[in-house]
C-alpha cells in the first residue's frame, strides 16, 4: 500500500514541533534572566516549515534498523537550518521570513518601542537600532547552532555513534558557511559556470539535508555502503529541489511568500540566469545584468521572459528530474526498510511536485 507522504510529514511535523516547544520551556527554565530570547528563537523556529531535515534524520535512522526515539536528536538538524535562516536574512535585508518578522527585525521593533532612534556615521551602520538588532540575530543564531549540537552530545545512544554524529553535524556547518560565500561571491561575478553553480548549491542546501540522513544512518549502525547511498540520493534530491526553488521563484502559479522574481531583484546568480547568461546574445545579457539586483518589476519581467526565451527554464526543468531519477537509483541501492524507503521515493517526488 502506498504510504501517503504529505500524512506521513506531517505526523512527524507534530511530533518534533512538540519536542521543539519541549526543548525551549527546558531552556527558558534554565536561562530566567534571558528567557525573552529563547522564545523569540522559539517562535521563529514555529513559525511553518516542512521539518524535512530532522524528519529525514528520523526515517534514514528507522530505514537503517535504529529502534530507538531519535525526535530529540532530530532537532540538531533542524536548529542548525534555522541558525542559517535567521544570518540569511541579514545578508539578505529581509524583515519578513514566512510572512513574520525576522529575528533581526523583532530586535529592531523591540529597540525602537522603547528608545528613540540614534543616527550615526559609522563603518557599518548609520542606525543604533540596526546596529543592535543586527548584532543580536547572530547571536541567536550561534546559540540556536550550538543547541542543535547539545541535542546530539547529550543523547543516550552509542557513544561512538553520537562522535561520528556530531563529526558530520560541525563538517556540513563549514560546507554550508562555504556555500554562503560562493554565493555571495556570485553578485559580484559577471561570469558564473554551471559546475560553480552546482557546487555552491551542493554546499549551501545540499549539504545539510545530506548530513541529516547522514546523522540518522549513523546513529542506527548503518553499513558504509548504504551511508554512500543515502548520502548520493540526498546530494541528487536536494540539488533537484534546489533548482525546483529557483523556478518557484519566477513562477507566478507557485507559492514562496514573496513577489515573482525576488531573487533576480537580489542580484542571485540561480542556474536559470547562469545558463541565460551562457546562451543569449550581448543585448539580452546587458538587459539581464542589468536586472540583477534592481528591484524594478519591470525589469524583472523581462529578465524573466529571457529565461524563458533561451530555453534555461526548460533546460533547468530537466535537469532536476534528471537528478531525481539518479536520486531514486542510489536509494534503492541502500535497501532500507520499505518504509523508508517508500518515504524518501516519495520524498523526491515532493520535490518535483510541490508548489510551495
Amino acid at each position: 500500500m502506498k504510504m501517503n507522504f504529505t500524512k506521513k510529514l506531517k505526523t512527524l511535523n507534530k511530533k518534533i514541533n512538540s519536542e521543539i516547544k519541549k526543548f525551549f520551556l527546558e531552556k527558558k527554565k534554565e536561562h530566567e534572566s534571558t528567557k525573552k530570547y529563547f522564545s523569540i528563537l522559539e517562535e521563529f523556529v514555529l513559525n511553518g516549515g516542512k521539518r524535512l531535515r530532522p524528519s529525514a534524520l528520523i526515517m534514514a535512522y528507522k530505514g537503517c534498523g535504529g529502534g530507538k526515539n531519535v525526535i530529540r536528536e532530530s532537532l540538531s538538524v533542524e536548529f542548525f537550518h534555522n541558525s542559517t535562516l535567521i544570518e540569511d536574512d541579514v545578508m539578505d535585508e529581509d524583515e519578513l521570513r514566512r510572512k513574520k518578522p525576522t529575528v533581526y527585525k523583532v530586535f529592531k521593533n523591540e529597540h525602537l518601542k522603547s528608545n528613540k532612534e540614534k543616527k550615526y556615521d559609522g563603518s557599518l551602520f548609520n542606525k543604533e537600532s540596526n546596529r543592535l538588532a543586527v548584532s543580536k540575530a547572530i547571536l541567536m543564531g550561534n546559540i540556536l547552532y550550538s543547541y542543535g549540537e547539545k541535542c546530539l552530545s547529550s543523547s543516550k545512544i552509542d557513544a561512538k555513534a553520537i562522535k561520528k554524529a556530531i563529526n558530520i553535524y560541525s563538517e556540513a556547518f563549514i560546507k554550508v558557511n562555504e556555500g554562503q560565500l560562493l554565493d555571495l561571491s556570485f553578485e559580484s561575478k559577471t561570469n558564473v559556470s554551471e559546475k560553480e553553480y552546482l557546487e555552491m548549491a551542493k554546499k549551501k542546501s545540499a549539504w545539510l539535508v545530506m548530513a541529516s540522513i547522514r546523522i540518522g544512518a549513523e546513529l542506527a549502525g548503518a553499513k558504509q555502503n548504504q551511508i554512500k547511498a543515502l548520502s548520493k540520493y540526498a546530494l541528487n534530491t536536494t540539488l533537484a529541489f534546489q533548482i525546483q526553488d529557483d523556478l518557484m521563484d519566477i513562477s507566478s502559479e507557485m507559492n514562496k511568500g514573496h513577489g515573482i522574481g525576488s531573487d533576480i531583484k537580489k542580484g542571485k546568480k540561480t542556474l536559470l540566469v547562469v545558463k541565460t547568461l551562457e546562451l543569449c546574445k550581448s543585448r539580452d545579457k546587458k538587459s539581464l545584468l542589468k536586472a540583477l539586483g534592481s528591484n524594478n518589476d519591470r525589469k524583472a519581467k523581462k529578465a524573466i521572459k529571457l529565461l524563458h526565451d533561451y530555453g534555461s527554464v526548460d533546460y533547468c526543468k530537466t535537469l532536476a528530474k534528471k537528478k531525481v531519477s539518479a536520486g531514486k537509483n542510489w536509494l534503492r541501492k541502500a535497501k532500507l526498510a520499505n518504509e523508508a524507503e517508500e518515504f524518501f521515493l516519495e520524498l523526491a517526488d515532493f520535490v518535483i511536485e510541490r508548489k510551495i
